[in-house]
C-alpha cells in the first residue's frame, strides 16, 4: 500500500491525471458529512484508503471531481488514474481547500455545474468555542490541532452556502466591494475588503488554502485577525486581566525588566503576532501535506476493475443497484459515447412524438410532444431516483423474459440480486428501448391521467405494467391498450388494489394487462370497478371525510382525486382579464407562459380548499394548527381542488359563500362543486363534501364505463 499528500493527489487531479470513472456515484454526502471529515483530517488522523486504477483515458469515460459535467478526453492525461472509491473524501477535501470560484467571470458556469452540497464555502472560526481554544486566541499561542478531537474540532468549522442572488455578501464570488463613495473595488483593493470582513467575523477562510496566487487570503486574513487580538490583549494587560509576562513571558523572558522600554516590548508583541501567524500557516501546510493511503490496480487488471468495484461496494449503504448497473456498463463503454448515465440523459433530453389517438379525449389544443424534464426526471441535474427505480426493474423483466412470455414472473425478478445479474451486453442492448418505453409511460401519465410530476405519481410501481405495455411501439398507438391501461390505472387506486403487497401486485398486473390488452379475454379488473370509491378504511365515503378512526386518507388517494379532476383539463375557478384558462396537466408541467391583454404569468396549480381553512379559523384555532389536525374535516381530499396561483391569491382566504357567487357553473362542474340549488349546503361543511363525493363518483363510474362499456 503506498502513500500520496492530499497537496499531490489535488496537483494530479487539476493537471488531468486523476479522474472519476464516469460509473461512479454521483456525490451525494450532505454538508454534516463533509464537516465531519474536516475535522477528523485536520486532526491529522487516518481517513481510509483510496483505491485507484492505473489506465488509459480512453478506457471509460470520465468526470471531473466536484462537477456534474463529463471530461473530454483532450482534459485528460494519456495515462491516467481512474479514481475508484474514495470519491466522497476527495472531492469533499478538493472543495475544503480549493476555491472552485477563482475564475470570477465564469462563477455562473461554475454554480450551475457544481453539485448542489459543493456550491458552498468553507471557514473556521478562530474565537474559543465551548470553552476550548484550539486556535490559541485567548493568549495568540497556538499548540496545533492534534492534541484535540474531531468531536471538538467540529464545532470551529462553519460553511457559507453560495446563492446565485446573494452577491451582496463578502465570501459570495461576484461580490461587490463598495468604497465610501460607491466605486467598485478591484483586485488586491477588493481582497483586502474581504478580508477585512472575513477578520471582522473572525472567519479564516480554507478555500485560499490550495493554489492560491500571490498572498493567499488565508494569511491576509490571519494577519488582521492577529493585530486585532494584539490590541485586545495590549488592553486587557492595561487593565490587568493579565500580566504583560502572562502574554509575552514566552515570547521574551526578560519582558518584565524591560517593561519600560516601549521599542523592546513593541518588538516582543510583534514576535508574538508572527509567530502565532506562522504557526496557523505551518498546521494548515502539514494538513495539506498529509498522506492518504491509496490502493493501486495496474492497468493489467483493468478486466477485473470493475467487478473489485461492485464487490466492494455491495453491502452496507455503499453504492445503490443503478451505480453498479452504471459501472458493469462501462465494461464496454467503447460502444457508445460516454457513460450509461450521460446516454439515458441525452434520451432523456430528447422530445417524443404524441400519437393523435392518445389525444383523443382531449378538448382545445392537443400536445403534439413530451419533454421528460417537465415531469421532473432529473434532480439537482442528475437522473431522479424514482426514473433510476423504474428504468431498473423493466430492464430486468425485458432481460429474463421475451415479450409477451410472462407465466413465470416473479417478484424476485424486480430485486436487487437479479438485476445485478444482468449482463453489460444486455443493459446495452435493452436501454434505448426502455428509456423510451418509460417515456411514453410518463407522457401518458401526463396527458391521461393528470400527473404532472414524477415525484407525485400515487403508486410508483404502476409504471411497470404502463412501460412493458408500451415496449411495444403498436400498443402506443392503439386507442383500445391507451382505453385499457387508463382503466385498468384508476379502478386499481381508487379500488385499492395497491393499498397493499404493492410489489406482487405491480407483477401480476404487468402480466394480466398485457394478457387482457392483446388476447381476447375478460376484463380481469371488473371487480375493481366495482369498489371504486367504495373501498372500506381506503376510498370510502366515511374515510374520505375522515370520521374512520382505524384509518387515515392516505396520500396516494388524496393525489389521485387531484390528478383525476386535472385530467379532465378544467376551467380555472375564476377567469383573468375576462379569460378563462383551461387548467391543461401538460402545460402545469411545462408550466406555459399564460399571456393575457395586461399581464402575463408562467402556469402553476396550488392545492385549494373549497372551504378555506382560514375563512374558518379563529383565534384559538388557526389555519397552521388545522392544517397539522388530520382528523379535521377540512383536510379531507373532498376539500381540495387544483387551481391557478392567481387564483389561490384572490380568493384563499376568502369564505366559500363570499367566492362562490363569482363562479360560473361551467368552473363548478368541472371542480365537482354542487351548484346554485344546493347553495344552502355550505352552512354544513360535511354535506358540502358529501355531495362533491357523489358528484366526483358519479364522473368516475361514467368515464369508467367509456373506457370499458
Amino acid at each position: 500500500m503506498d502513500k500520496i499528500s492530499l497537496i499531490e493527489l489535488l496537483k494530479k487531479n487539476d493537471s488531468g491525471k486523476l479522474v472519476l470513472p464516469d460509473f461512479q456515484r454521483d456525490f451525494e454526502w450532505d454538508k454534516e458529512g463533509q464537516k465531519n471529515l474536516l475535522s477528523s483530517f485536520l486532526a491529522q488522523l487516518p481517513i481510509g484508503s483510496l483505491l485507484i486504477l492505473e489506465g488509459e483515458r480512453e478506457h471509460f469515460a470520465a468526470k471531473r471531481l466536484c462537477y456534474i459535467n463529463p471530461l473530454k478526453q483532450s482534459e485528460r492525461k494519456e495515462e491516467c488514474w481512474y479514481l475508484l472509491d474514495g470519491q466522497q473524501r476527495v472531492t469533499s477535501l478538493k472543495t475544503f481547500f480549493t476555491d472552485l470560484y477563482s475564475q470570477n467571470e465564469n462563477w455562473r458556469e461554475t454554480h450551475k455545474s457544481l453539485y448542489n452540497d459543493l456550491n458552498m464555502r468553507w471557514f473556521m472560526k478562530v474565537t474559543p468555542q465551548n470553552d476550548e481554544d484550539i486556535f490559541g486566541w485567548n493568549k495568540l499561542r497556538f499548540e496545533g490541532f492534534r492534541e484535540y478531537e474531531p468531536s471538538i474540532i467540529v464545532d470551529y468549522i462553519q460553511n457559507k452556502k453560495i446563492l446565485r442572488s446573494k452577491d451582496f455578501y463578502w465570501y459570495h464570488p461576484d461580490y461587490k466591494s463598495l468604497d465610501s463613495e460607491g466605486n467598485i473595488r478591484e483586485g488586491a483593493k477588493k481582497k483586502n475588503d474581504i478580508a477585512n470582513k472575513a477578520a471582522e467575523n473572525r472567519l479564516i477562510p480554507l478555500y485560499s488554502l490550495y493554489n492560491s496566487e500571490g498572498q493567499s487570503l488565508h494569511e491576509q486574513v490571519l494577519e488582521k485577525l492577529k493585530n486585532i487580538r494584539i490590541e485586545e490583549l495590549k488592553a486587557e494587560v492595561e487593565e490587568e486581566d493579565y500580566s504583560l509576562f502572562d502574554i509575552l513571558g514566552w515570547i521574551e523572558p526578560d519582558i518584565e525588566n524591560q517593561s519600560e522600554d516601549k521599542s523592546f516590548v513593541d518588538n516582543a508583541w510583534m514576535r508574538l503576532g508572527a509567530k502565532w501567524v506562522q504557526d496557523v500557516m505551518n498546521q494548515f501546510a502539514k494538513n495539506l501535506e498529509q498522506e492518504i493511503s491509496i490502493i493501486e490496480l495496474k492497468s493489467n487488471e483493468i478486466s477485473r476493475a470493475i467487478s473489485i468495484f461492485e464487490n466492494i461496494n455491495m453491502g452496507g449503504t455503499k453504492l445503490n443497484t443503478f451505480d453498479l448497473i452504471v459501472a458493469k456498463a462501462a465494461r464496454s463503454s467503447n460502444e457508445f459515447e460516454g457513460s450509461l448515465s450521460q446516454k439515458i440523459t441525452h434520451q432523456l433530453n430528447e422530445k417524443i412524438n404524441i400519437p393523435p389517438v392518445l389525444c383523443k379525449r382531449v378538448s382545445g389544443d392537443k400536445p403534439n410532444e413530451f419533454l421528460s424534464e417537465n415531469m421532473n426526471v432529473f434532480s439537482d441535474n442528475k437522473i431522479s431516483k424514482s426514473f433510476k427505480d423504474m428504468y431498473l426493474n423493466l430492464l430486468s423483466i425485458e432481460n429474463y423474459f421475451k415479450y409477451g412470455e410472462l407465466k413465470d414472473l416473479k417478484v424476485d425478478y424486480i430485486k436487487r440480486k437479479k438485476i445485478l445479474e444482468i449482463s453489460h451486453e444486455k443493459i446495452h442492448e435493452s436501454t434505448d428501448r426502455i428509456v423510451l418505453a418509460i417515456q411514453r409511460s410518463l407522457a401518458f401519465l401526463n396527458t391521461r391521467l393528470g400527473v404532472t410530476d414524477i415525484n407525485k405519481i400515487s403508486y410508483e410501481l404502476m409504471i411497470l405494467p404502463i412501460s412493458y405495455m408500451f415496449l411495444d411501439s403498436d400498443n402506443w398507438e392503439n386507442e383500445s391498450v391507451l382505453d385499457k391501461i387508463e382503466y385498468w390505472y384508476w379502478v386499481s387506486i381508487f379500488g385499492g388494489a395497491y393499498r397493499e403487497a404493492q410489489n406482487s401486485r405491480c407483477i401480476k398486473d404487468v402480466f394480466l394487462l398485457h394478457q387482457w390488452c392483446t388476447e381476447n379475454i375478460d376484463n380481469p379488473f371488473h371487480y375493481l370497478h366495482e369498489k371504486v370509491l367504495k373501498e372500506d378504511g381506503y376510498t370510502d365515503l366515511e374515510t374520505l371525510l375522515m370520521k374512520n378512526e382505524a384509518h387515515n386518507v392516505r396520500e396516494s388517494v388524496s393525489n389521485t382525486i387531484l390528478q383525476y379532476a386535472l385530467s379532465k383539463q378544467p376551467k380555472d375557478l375564476l377567469a383573468h382579464d375576462n379569460t378563462t384558462i383551461a387548467l391543461n396537466p401538460w402545460d402545469v408541467s411545462k408550466k406555459t407562459v399564460i399571456e393575457l391583454p395586461s399581464e402575463k404569468f408562467e402556469l402553476e396549480v396550488h392545492e385549494h380548499h373549497v372551504v378555506p381553512i382560514a375563512s374558518v379559523s379563529t383565534i384559538e384555532e388557526s389555519a397552521k394548527k388545522i392544517r397539522s389536525q388530520k382528523g379535521n374535516l377540512l383536510n379531507s381530499p373532498l376539500n381540495k381542488t387544483l387551481i391557478s396561483s392567481k387564483t389561490n391569491l384572490k380568493i384563499k382566504d376568502k369564505s366559500i359563500k363570499r367566492y362562490y357567487q363569482s363562479l360560473n357553473d361551467e368552473s363548478k362542474v368541472c371542480h365537482f362543486i354542487p351548484l346554485e340549488e344546493e347553495l344552502n349546503q355550505l352552512e354544513n361543511v360535511e354535506a358540502f363534501l358529501e355531495s362533491r363525493f357523489k358528484l366526483i363518483r358519479t364522473n368516475l363510474i361514467s368515464y369508467l364505463n367509456t373506457l370499458q362499456p
